[in-house]
């Protein structure tokens, strides 16, 4: 039968586009399903994306089944800031073998991005930034971890059937302390020299956690500092605050404080890392949130999680070179180590970061997962 393209207007038609994954996702047993109240927000258009841009969400049907899901959107300050004209595309599921639904969808959002006055089409992401970030391209056999995307292998391969450029690539490093033997003693001793010289070069440098009872200014302070580490780096956009906080607020109750580190000198903060327990690993167990008793499972499954997930390493480009990634870093080392987690995931980087790239490989870490982003010029 043919495809044909409806827009998500009912609940049911919710339900219908969060239904469709359990499908594609089978027989994978690195899937992670996505929280089901989350998605709901989405499609009911009140995260906090929809009050800087626009979007719509579609379905694939070939008569009453669906058979594929799509969003398109258009993020109003990152065009401004960047200078184009780009329309997003994320919450993409197809079954496998029908390149056709893949086609009609992306024909639907071409078409959508065209009405909007858009001149091409970027992905996919989930609309917001640092949010399931490029399709998959390696690294099949690992789960993913929090804010970090996962598909199946025919995704990237439709997109260049379709005609999609590959124009960004994304890294997610892996840790495997017993591998390394990484101790607090026994770590590569060039990250004691440089941590070292660097405390000795800054002078009034420190490393602390976040004051919890100051919620607000510490979020404002890591705003700015995390806008200006990037600033520098090829295609990069600023997150606007009511984003950046926005998501502060969505890990804040997962967030363990001793995982986050905040560099100052001379008593302003010019870097920070974050750092969540790998909730993925009970997510996995609590099959979206969909009912009660899922919430048991995942309470249960969270006090065995072994991984934790540095999402973020920013340092002002000022203070670039003096030391403050190793002396994180250190401090990191620690606070994993006597946690008793056994190994660290570092994403997402771009592999333009130099720094990041430059730290993570120095100390043993190896690239476990890729991602494209992909670009259609209309």
């Amino acid at each position: 039968m043919p495809v044909t393209i409806h827009p998500v207007l009912t609940k049911a038609d919710q339900h219908l586009f969060y239904d469709l994954a359990w499908r594609v996702y089978q027989k994978d047993p690195c899937w992670v399903p996505a929280l089901w109240p989350q998605r709901k927000d989405y499609l009911n258009k009140k995260t906090t994306f929809f009050s800087y841009g626009e979007g719509d969400f579609w379905l694939a049907k070939r008569g009453s089944e669906v058979v594929g899901t799509i969003g398109a959107a258009v993020d109003h300050p990152r065009n401004h800031h960047l200078g184009r004209q780009s329309c997003l595309f994320g919450f993409f599921e197809v079954l496998e073998d029908d390149y056709e639904a893949a086609s009609a969808l992306w024909d639907q959002a071409c078409i959508w991005a065209k009405t909007h006055h858009l001149t091409e089409l970027v992905g996919p992401y989930s609309f917001a930034a640092n949010e399931d970030t490029g399709f998959l391209v390696e690294g099949f056999q690992y789960p993913p971890t929090i804010m970090m995307g996962h598909n199946p292998p025919y995704y990237p391969q439709f997109a260049e059937k379709y005609g999609f450029q590959k124009s960004a690539e994304w890294l997610a490093y892996r840790y495997d302390l017993k591998t390394i033997n990484f101790d607090v003693q026994n770590g590569p001793g060039i990250l004691f020299r440089i941590a070292q010289r660097s405390r000795q070069r800054l002078g009034q440098s420190s490393i602390r956690h976040p004051d919890m009872r100051r919620w607000d200014e510490e979020i404002h302070r890591l705003h700015t500092v995390y806008n200006t580490s990037l600033a520098d780096l090829p295609d990069f956009f600023p997150i606007e605050l009511v984003e950046f906080n926005a998501q502060a607020i969505a890990l804040k109750p997962i967030l363990d404080p001793e995982l986050v580190f905040i560099a100052e000198v001379d008593g302003k903060v010019v870097g920070f890392s974050l750092g969540l327990p790998n909730l993925m690993e009970a997510l996995k167990e609590a099959h979206g949130l969909r009912d009660p008793w899922d919430y048991l499972r995942f309470a249960q499954a969270r006090r065995k999680i072994t991984g934790v997930s540095f999402k973020i390493l920013a340092i002002d480009p000022q203070y670039w070179g003096y030391g403050l990634e190793s002396q994180m870093f250190l401090e990191m080392a620690k606070t994993v180590i006597r946690k008793g987690y056994t190994w660290i995931d570092g994403s997402l980087t771009g592999d333009t970061n130099p720094q990041t790239n430059k730290l993570a490989t120095r100390l043993g870490a190896y690239v476990y997962r890729r991602y494209w982003e992909f670009k259609l010029v209309f």
